[in-house]
């Protein structure tokens, strides 16, 4: 199953952003947004391939995203 994750990049390869995101797709991301002026990419992999992100050169923390269901606004009270 694919997870939805955010990854952290280590300020010493801020500059190398676009660098680290093409190592995360090489190691099976599927990136969705690159924000190099803040040091983040966002993106889904498999839960099988979660240890290859974490050890390219240049992360320093992955997360998981969290999903949150809100009920709609004619629901009845939780």
């Amino acid at each position: 199953m694919d997870q939805d994750i955010t990854v952290t990049i280590e300020d010493a390869h801020q500059e190398r952003t676009e660098a680290v995101a093409d190592q995360l797709r090489a190691a099976g991301m599927q990136v969705r947004q690159v924000l190099p002026t803040i040091g983040v990419i966002t993106g889904t992999v498999p839960e099988s391939q979660r240890d290859a992100i974490v050890n390219v050169p240049g992360v320093a923390h992955v997360e998981a995203q969290e999903v949150f269901h809100i009920p709609p606004p004619d629901a009845g009270t939780q």
